[in-house]
């Protein structure tokens, strides 16, 4: 069972120079991503546990908190992060501005 939380999409990119929040990507199918950079490669969940390292230091909660639920080998992923949803989705939001 997922907690309460909220769900993010995020579009990865890999190998970045640094790592960190670049704002936001909207799809063509109105879908709007969390634009999110990387250091670590994309080999062997590296990049993985990197986006959810950051995901933890964007809402401040615990790494152990945050599940990823799709996209695992793919740029675009889903996650959950559990918490409070008003919280979570301000963080965000402020994330990607």
């Amino acid at each position: 069972m997922i907690d309460t939380g909220v769900m993010v999409h995020v579009r990865a990119t890999t190998k970045a120079p640094r790592a960190g929040a670049t704002g936001s990507y909207n799809d063509g199918q109105g879908r709007a991503y969390l634009s999110l950079s990387v250091t670590e490669p994309a080999t062997k969940g590296r990049a993985n546990q990197a986006i959810i390292k950051e995901l933890s230091k964007i809402c401040g909660v615990a790494q152990s908190r945050i599940v990823l639920c799709a996209g695992a080998r793919g740029r675009q992923k889903r996650f959950h992060i559990a918490g409070n949803p008003s919280a979570l989705a301000a963080a965000l939001v402020h994330a990607a501005s």
